[in-house]
């Protein structure tokens, strides 16, 4: 794929750690032997720094516990994130409803953080995932290289984006360029558009006026519960 300006906003990513061959600013577990490199998270930083992000700032809320991934970890990472001063926060990860998280990410977003979401990969007659769900989250699903919807998307209460989530690689712990697939690998393709947003100088309340300008209408004209309002980074696919 294109290579991209680098862009200097810190994106921070709540997933499975990221491994050492990609520099990350900081990184914190919240979870049992947290951080821990894990192919996931190491994937989702890799795209970040495909589509441009310098500085990747990892919460790892996996670790080695098979009981990782829980709201608390979850809200103690974006706290953590929040004192970092980290603004734009990319999470690929789903789960049900949960008010400790809904209360934590309705303070962060008024404070300026903007938090990008995937709709998950549970299929479209999936329960409605979370956090993409909440009303302030930037919900993202996937498209192939066909910009065709990806079957096993899954579906939040809203949808803002699709960007590539098949038909590329990404790097794995070890390093090694690998084929991935889902709404997780979109994710944070579309957290770098907007942190490209932010090193122009505007500001959260007016970056989805920004994407929106951006975002390649498909499917439907306007906005649709397929493909939101559009493709953002189609050109972003490594």
């Amino acid at each position: 794929g294109a290579s991209f300006p680098p862009i200097a906003t810190r994106v921070g990513i709540i997933d499975g750690g990221v491994a050492p061959v990609l520099a990350t600013s900081a990184a914190r577990g919240f979870a049992t032997g947290a951080p821990w490199p894990g192919d996931h998270g190491t994937a989702v930083a890799s795209l970040l720094r495909h589509a441009g992000v310098s500085h990747i700032v990892s919460a790892d809320v996996y670790g080695r516990d098979p009981a990782g991934g829980n709201a608390l970890a979850i809200v103690r990472a974006l706290d953590w994130l929040s004192g970092e001063k980290v603004p734009v926060v990319s999470i690929s990860l789903v789960g049900p409803r949960n008010p400790l998280m809904e209360r934590a990410i309705a303070v962060m977003t008024k404070r300026g953080m903007v938090v990008v979401a995937a709709v998950g990969n549970d299929g479209p007659a999936a329960p409605p995932a979370f956090p993409a769900s909440y009303s302030s989250v930037i919900a993202v699903t996937g498209v192939d290289v066909r910009n065709r919807a990806l079957i096993e998307a899954g579906r939040a209460l809203h949808l803002d984006y699709a960007a590539p989530g098949a038909d590329m690689k990404a790097l794995d712990a070890r390093g090694r360029g690998r084929a991935v697939r889902g709404t997780s690998f979109a994710t944070p393709l579309v957290a770098a558009r907007a942190a490209a947003a932010m090193d122009r100088g505007i500001d959260g309340g007016e970056i989805v006026r920004t994407l929106n300008a951006e975002a390649r209408d498909l499917g439907n004209k306007g906005p649709d519960a397929v493909f939101g309002r559009g493709l953002l980074c189609g050109d972003c696919r490594p």
